[in-house]
């Protein structure tokens, strides 16, 4: 006989859902992940608008427009769904829409042709950010439901195994990838929509697996939205009294400081080194594919018994990142395919350690105001990131940015040394 919400489940019943639930959240990770690798935001992505535009800000941006849309909206979504007791189909619901836009991009880059590069790259920024937008809407409900309908064990397996197969999968369409690149592809920007077109079919498809989880019971709802006189002071004091919660901010912050270099390692290897694009994207993809299927295995184990001590040794390990581009500019492309095979064993998974922290840690009355607000305050971070980048980029070089990259990766390290337990 099914149980309701209000009926308590046995330890025995709630690792059975916990199991069924593992399937559905995986696949629809699975699915999405994917979908972002086919348009890579430190590959393709930029690749393609360095093809629509100069300016290394937009260029900086487009690395990092999914993530600030993401990010931006959590906050105000997760003082609404604290009056639901079910938060599926806030998930579900606004996923319907959403999940879309990607494939209508791909159509209209077809349609515009290449004599509108103007176009193209204002139709890119509209629909790709109406796509993060869209996705953060619904990344607190996600959380929370990942949150209550998974334990952390359970989580750090889906989270794992997610980027593993992810990887493998990649790894496999990496050649097939590069050779819609190359000239005996389609050309451009058709070659770019095949991979927008091939990424919106599954971002579609990922909208099913979902409404198929089981929603266990998770934090008591609250009666009456609170205003925002009433909600920003709750949230001034969790930043107030909760030291590792605003630890982990910090480190989360300092990482996209880190991170705003990504977009660049592309353009440093097909100008600096001289690469041609059919082969820096696929190569440099692979490796950092290769390197994420090793380090999900990695997490899919040390995730489940230490979350902390992974973050460290992904943040440590990611640091060889803009150490190998340095020294690619004296002995050639190879350390930076090697700091691309490391970045996708540490950095690649590092988001999931974050949010796997925060799922965790939060009480389940909390959990969507501590994960709106910590996705809300990287935001910020992720919003000026890729202006501060570009700008050094631009004035200064790669190498400046790079080596600005690696002073935020170590003290991001140092916070999650020196302030989390």
């Amino acid at each position: 006989m099914a149980l309701t919400g209000a009926q308590t489940y046995s330890a025995s019943q709630r690792e059975q859902i916990y199991r069924r639930n593992f399937i559905f959240f995986l696949l629809d990770n699975i699915l999405f992940n994917v979908a972002m690798g086919l348009i890579g935001t430190t590959t393709v992505i930029p690749d393609f608008v360095s093809h629509l535009t100069h300016s290394k800000i937009l260029i900086g941006l487009s690395g990092s427009l999914f993530q600030i849309g993401w990010m931006l909206p959590q906050l105000a979504i997760a003082r609404y769904i604290i009056r639901a007791n079910h938060k599926k189909w806030w998930f579900v619901g606004p996923n319907i829409p959403v999940r879309f836009i990607i494939l209508i991009f791909a159509g209209i880059v077809m349609w515009l042709g290449k004599s509108q590069k103007e176009a193209i790259l204002v139709a890119f920024l509209i629909c790709y950010g109406l796509a993060a937008v869209g996705d953060g809407v619904v990344g607190v409900p996600w959380a929370d439901l990942s949150g209550t309908s998974l334990d952390g064990r359970w989580r750090a397996r889906m989270f794992g195994l997610t980027a593993a197969i992810t990887g493998l999968v990649m790894l496999a369409l990496s050649p097939l990838i590069g050779i819609i690149l190359s000239d005996a592809g389609p050309g451009f920007p058709n070659n770019y929509a095949w991979l927008f077109g091939a990424a919106g079919i599954l971002f579609a498809l990922s909208i099913l697996p979902i409404s198929y989880v089981h929603e266990l019971p998770g934090g008591k709802a609250v009666e009456v939205t609170p205003s925002i006189v009433e909600f920003l002071p709750q949230l001034g004091h969790v930043l107030r009294t909760d030291a590792p919660f605003r630890a982990m901010i910090a480190t989360q912050m300092l990482t996209i400081l880190f991170s705003m270099a990504g977009p660049f390692y592309i353009g440093f290897a097909t100008g600096s080194l001289g690469l041609s694009s059919d082969v820096a994207v696929p190569v440099l993809l692979a490796m950092q594919t290769i390197g994420a299927v090793i380090g999900a295995l990695f997490y899919t184990w040390l995730g489940a018994h230490n979350n902390l001590l992974f973050i460290r040794l992904a943040l440590g390990g990611a640091l060889l990142l803009p150490i190998s581009a340095f020294l690619s500019s004296a002995f050639g492309p190879l350390p930076l395919y090697l700091g691309f095979l490391v970045s996708g064993i540490t950095l690649s998974n590092l988001l999931y350690g974050f949010s796997n922290w925060v799922v965790t840690y939060a009480s389940p009355d909390q959990r969507p105001v501590y994960a709106g607000l910590f996705n809300t305050m990287a935001a910020v971070v992720s919003l000026a990131a890729p202006f501060i980048a570009g700008t050094i980029a631009q004035r200064l070089g790669y190498n400046a940015l790079f080596a600005v990259a690696l002073a935020m990766g170590c003290v991001a390290l140092f916070v999650t040394l020196r302030n989390l337990f």
